[in-house]
């Protein structure tokens, strides 16, 4: 390991303050320059589970402050022993089976060896593991702080090279290895996030949470032994064989990413195709697209991009299936949010128990199939755009997803949602026994992505607002069913209020104008409400941040024939007259005898609304009711929302047949569809649509539970 090292790297381990260095493309682009460069040498030793590793970091200070440290996550110490926060809260969520603890002599740790200052003063013995999420896990270890012996400056850049020696954890959670296949994914020591002000943002790797970095350079030297096929973010630009020890140095280069991922194993094909803009979207659609959103037609055109697939030997006869979603995905993702901005995409079909499938790093995702499959069944295709989307919302605007996990899943899995929509249509259940999909044997309902995202949204909103900090949700599945399904949901719901056109524009401005500037909650409602001219805010204040359920109903709807004449006593003509029971009774006997008796009838109508949730609308929003009467008519009525219920009252020549609120199906986030609408003779239920929503609850926590294993 020294000898190749020393071959590789003679800088020596150093700490060095050096000129800002920026990139004159992505400048002239509007891009600022990243703060961090790396530069790693890793070498897997297969048989003994380590990889070995040299890295070189350069991070400039992007504050107007000086920084006297640095935080570090060493992310596999999360598989080191069982006090590490992530173990600590998979013990606690048991049900879910995901990150369980290794089995004895299987854990996963991270080393730092070494790391120096450019004077030659060792920093090791002042590293020192930090608890930045407070004192429920004091024994982590998953992060790091450096004391720098000197602050850095306001816009200085220092390099810092070390040393680190890692055992590669049988799979926990999305890292590990299984025989001789590895997926190698969080693996390097990596500093967090600084932000003026507050200091580091680096949290402890948590069950229920993803990642947050800073915008990188990366070149990265990977040695494996010669007969291993291996994937990896970037773009490979050197090979280089080594026949006296049998291993082989493949170089990847990836500007403005935020992390590195790859796999490695000797069974594996690699395929590679082309995705060729001119042969997949035609210029009708670009037509299309271009006066959806109000750009110019240039400005949506979509570049050509190099798609390489890993695939084990026995799903090889679904490459074909593999690469047609990937197109799909990168052209609708690419016409609809912004074009694709990598020269390259790879795509990983997991290595078997590694659990590493359904996951996204920059130019680099892991899908997921099995043996036998189902046409019907969109799988793998669903995974694979849904991964592929996370380099859009993850991997380009790159939120925090520690701190607001909902600004990746929930607009990914709504954006999914719409690929698949538009590319493939609904899919059969995914739901398999024994390996055999059921589509087999029986007729599986179908159904679209928001179908299945409404079930989990409207049975999830009582847990957790949807924008809690990951680690802090009820258990796994109120994180999974917030920030995926119900974040999903309600977007789709803030679609349907502000019109196709309008929302259309909300996502490509926000997408493109905030890549590579890690925005939060804040800064997507402002492109909404300039967006839509309006504020918006209560909307996210109503639904995201508060655990209040949506449901507006109708409670009452009648018809009653308005009499002849009213009993009691009255003026008439200066004559007080008593109207009785008997007198009525004889002008309704006269008016039966008129040949004009069935026009003359009227019906008064009542409708009664009722607010059976907490959450209500606001601003301008407004519930709209559609009225049906017996000869087909219908009037359209606007309530406020506010109270808790209202009357309508209609009189006509005719019978009411129906009522319903939302008849255009805006408010999908609404907890109680079946009480929308009422006839006269009661609730309008559907018996087969309710099973089937039945089924649909079940799928949906079976392949969520799956997700997590």
């Amino acid at each position: 390991m020294r000898k190749y090292f020393g071959t590789v790297c003679l800088l020596g381990a150093a700490l060095l303050v050096l000129p800002t260095r920026g990139l004159p493309q992505q400048e002239a682009a509007g891009v600022a320059a990243p703060v961090l460069r790396y530069e790693i040498w890793v070498e897997l030793d297969a048989a003994g589970k380590m990889l070995l590793g040299k890295e070189e970091i350069v991070w400039t200070n992007p504050s107007r402050e000086a920084v006297p440290d640095m935080l570090l996550h060493l992310y596999w110490n999360a598989f080191k022993n069982e006090e590490s926060a992530f173990l600590r809260e998979a013990r606690a969520e048991s049900m879910f089976g995901r990150g369980r603890a290794p089995e004895e002599g299987e854990w996963g740790w991270i080393d730092v060896t070494d790391i120096r200052l450019a004077d030659g003063t060792d920093l090791k013995s002042g590293l020192i593991f930090a608890t930045p999420d407070g004192p429920e896990h004091p024994d982590d270890q998953t992060v790091v702080r450096i004391l720098f012996p000197e602050p850095v400056q306001p816009g200085e850049s220092v390099r810092l090279q070390l040393e680190f020696r890692s055992k590669i954890p049988r799979t926990v959670s999305r890292s590990g290895y299984y025989k001789n296949s590895f997926f190698i994914a969080q693996w390097f020591p990596k500093p967090g996030v600084y932000e003026e002000g507050k200091g580091w943002n680096a949290h402890a790797y948590h069950q229920n949470s993803e990642f947050f970095a800073d915008f990188a350079d990366f070149v990265v030297h990977i040695t494996v032994p010669r007969d291993f096929v291996i994937g990896s973010s970037g773009k490979q630009t050197d090979v280089r064989v080594d026949e006296s020890v049998k291993k082989t140095t493949y170089t990847y280069r990836q500007s403005m990413v935020h992390d590195f991922a790859w796999m490695a194993d000797p069974r594996y094909l690699k395929v590679e195709r082309e995705f060729i803009a001119d042969k997949e979207v035609t210029l009708e659609e670009y037509r299309e697209t271009a006066d959806l959103l109000g750009l110019p037609l240039e400005e949506v055109k979509l570049p050509d991009v190099k798609m390489t697939l890993l695939i084990a030997p026995e799903h090889e006869r679904q490459i074909e299936r593999h690469f047609r979603a990937l197109r799909a995905a990168i052209k609708y993702y690419g016409l609809w949010y912004g074009p694709y901005p990598y020269e390259t995409v790879t795509m990983v079909d997991p290595p078997y128990r590694t659990r590493s499938g359904g996951m996204e790093y920059p130019t680099l995702f892991t899908a997921g199939t099995q043996v036998l499959t189902s046409t019907d069944i969109l799988s793998p295709e669903g995974v694979i755009v849904h991964e592929f989307g996370h380099g859009y919302w993850y991997g380009l605007v790159a939120n925090n997803e520690f701190e607001a996990a909902w600004l990746d899943e929930g607009f990914n899995t709504y954006s999914t949602g719409r690929v698949m929509a538009r590319a493939y249509g609904p899919g059969a259940l995914p739901l398999v026994f024994k390996g055999v999909p059921l589509a087999w044997l029986l007729r599986m309902p179908k159904s679209f992505d928001f179908e299945l995202d409404r079930v989990a949204a409207i049975n999830t909103v009582r847990y957790d607002p949807v924008t809690a900090w990951s680690w802090r949700f009820y258990n796994g599945g109120s994180y999974g069913a917030n920030v995926y399904m119900r974040a999903a949901t309600l977007l789709r719901t803030l679609e349907g209020v502000l019109g196709e056109q309008t929302w259309a524009r909300i996502m490509r401005t926000y997408h493109m104008g905030y890549r590579y500037k890690h925005p939060g909650k804040a800064e997507f409602i402002g492109v909404v409400n300039e967006a839509a001219g309006k504020d918006m805010t209560w909307f996210f204040d109503e639904l995201f941040d508060s655990t209040q359920a949506f449901d507006y109903g109708v409670a009452e709807v009648a018809s009653i024939k308005v009499p002849r004449a009213r009993r009691g006593v009255f003026e008439v003509k200066g004559i007080r007259e008593e109207m009785t029971s008997k007198k009525i009774k004889e002008l309704d006997a006269a008016e039966a005898k008129s040949p004009e008796a069935k026009t003359k009838s009227e019906y008064l109508t009542t409708v009664v609304l009722r607010r059976y949730g907490e959450a209500r609308v606001r601003g301008d929003a407004q519930v709209k009711v559609l009225v049906r009467f017996k000869d087909g008519t219908t009037e359209t009525r606007i309530w406020d929302g506010q109270a808790r219920w209202t009357r309508l009252e209609f009189v006509k020549p005719v019978e009411v047949e129906s009522a319903q609120v939302d008849p255009e199906g805006v408010w999908l986030i609404d907890a109680n569809l079946a009480n929308n609408s009422r006839g006269v003779d009661g609730l309008r239920r559907n018996v087969v649509k309710l099973l089937t929503q039945l089924l649909f609850t079940v799928q949906n926590l079976l392949q969520f539970v799956s997700s997590l294993s």
